[in-house]
């Protein structure tokens, strides 16, 4: 008797570890992409040196400019 409980005092270990423990322990982790994502890259204005952020620059012919005037465009 003593040993039939006990065996079925570890089958319910075993299944309680599979099942719940191994669930509990896991927590995401955002994912890095979004993170990039969240911060903007500055750029330099080939032009004046300026600083701008990669959003707001304007390219031409594969070269960031802060303005279109810095760009020559009308």
């Amino acid at each position: 008797m003593i040993f039939k409980l006990l065996v079925f005092a570890v089958v319910v270990f075993i299944v309680y570890t599979l099942f719940f423990k191994s669930s509990r322990g896991k927590v995401e982790q955002p994912k890095k992409k979004n993170r990039q994502n969240d911060s903007d890259t500055m750029v330099e204005c080939v032009k004046c040196s300026v600083f701008v952020s990669e959003k707001d620059a304007i390219i031409k012919d594969g070269k960031f400019y802060c303005s279109k005037e810095c760009a020559g465009l009308k």
